[in-house]
């Protein structure tokens, strides 16, 4: 039996999951402070309300708790990531024990919204898993409430109402709270998506850069010189401060990894090191296939281009001309150069005539990726682009 394809490249799965972790460390940390400034502010008025000191202690020490295991998880998160997810649903089992304990000791109503605090906390991990949590320990709470403390529902209860209504209103509330959490996590996933798909795309670009350049016979064969002038430049620099070279050993074991002498022969030659040591070496190989050399590709067609924080969540991030980052100037420049690309025509496409040019800019989904002030002034004055485009290419420009 075939497993279900659900992207379009194996890759974008490992990405998403980074995605996922590399967000849930926030999140965890946004939870917790949450609920330390709920421990502080609940202990606080019970101090000054002067509750009993054998109430206050049990309930301290169940928060002061579940801090205590939230820091180790995610201290412990560090080593594997699979602590973090512990974390989280730790998080919302303890959100929702401590908020229905403070109820139960207080016997308020005023506290039962606390319930909907709960859920909205732990709505921000973005998981349908957490949801399902919530969701269930939400309606055992009100269900808990209901039969076993209905006193507590006396204030909040109209004269001709029954428990059946708060019943029905708290699901009614559940029901539009889960539905916004759905929506939200559906969209944290859209987006993690994109990403993840624009990386990949990215990395098998750089990949055909660098096949094409090897069958072109343009790829740097002697790159093993780069070793050998590196260590000669370091061992001048250990001679003029008057220090020991130590960087022979590993320049040598970086030229050991490029001859793919195996890693068992490298350690019984450099015993100081270890196998971690020479994961982390890999990382430094300038030969085609090392990262190293697919960054050094990439930055040298990246140039000055710069993407900022917020618009990594941008719809506007893929496949548009439209980035907030971006200056008017630069945006009308990506303009004129798609539309004059239009107009001379691609490797393998023909160019297109004026007529053609327009509806494909306006009446496609090009609409939407350029930024509206530039469309309009193109929609306005869509003759005049065309007159300077034939007058520049009949002055000497290709036709």
């Amino acid at each position: 039996m075939t497993r279900k394809k659900t992207y379009a490249f194996q890759e974008i799965e490992q990405y998403h999951e980074y995605l996922e972790i590399k967000h849930l460390r926030s999140k965890n940390l946004i939870v917790s402070g949450v609920f330390l400034i709920m421990f502080i502010l609940t202990i606080s008025y019970m101090f000054i309300t002067n509750y009993p000191i054998t109430t206050i202690i049990p309930l301290s020490i169940g928060m002061i708790g579940l801090l205590v295991i939230n820091f180790i998880l995610s201290a412990y998160g560090d080593e594997s990531n699979s602590y973090l997810r512990v974390n989280k649903y730790m998080s919302t089992l303890g959100m929702f024990t401590m908020v229905s304990a403070m109820i139960i000791i207080f016997r308020s109503p005023s506290l039962i919204p606390l319930l909907f605090v709960a859920y909205c906390v732990c709505a921000i991990y973005q998981d349908i898993k957490v949801i399902i949590i919530s969701n269930i320990y939400f309606v055992a709470a009100i269900l808990v409430i209901v039969t076993t403390f209905p006193e507590l529902l006396v204030s909040i209860n109209v004269s001709n109402g029954t428990n059946f209504s708060i019943v029905f209103f708290s699901m009614l509330f559940l029901i539009m709270l889960s539905v916004s959490a759905y929506i939200i996590t559906k969209e944290k996933s859209f987006f993690y998506n994109q990403i993840s798909n624009s990386k990949e795309i990215e990395y098998r670009n750089i990949d055909l850069l660098l096949k094409l350049k090897y069958k072109s016979g343009k790829d740097d064969k002697n790159y093993m010189n780069h070793y050998h002038n590196a260590n000669e430049l370091l061992k001048k620099f250990s001679e003029l401060i008057e220090l020991p070279n130590i960087f022979e050993e590993k320049i040598n074991i970086l030229i050991d990894l490029e001859n793919k002498v195996s890693d068992e022969e490298i350690l019984e030659k450099h015993i100081d090191f270890t196998m971690k040591d020479l994961d982390r070496f890999r990382k430094l190989l300038i030969s085609n296939n090392a990262k190293l050399n697919r960054i050094a590709v990439k930055m040298s067609n990246t140039r000055e281009s710069k993407v900022k924080k917020r618009e990594i969540f941008s719809a506007t991030h893929f496949k548009s001309f439209n980035k907030p980052s971006e200056s008017y100037e630069t945006k009308i420049i990506a303009f004129v150069i798609f539309y004059v690309a239009l107009k001379k025509g691609f490797i393998g496409i023909d160019k297109l005539s004026d007529k053609d040019i327009y509806n494909t800019i306006t009446n496609t989904d090009y609409f939407y990726y350029i930024d509206s002030k530039i469309m309009r002034i193109y929609q306005e004055n869509s003759d005049v682009f065309d007159a300077i485009i034939s007058d520049a290419f009949s002055k000497g420009g290709k036709k």
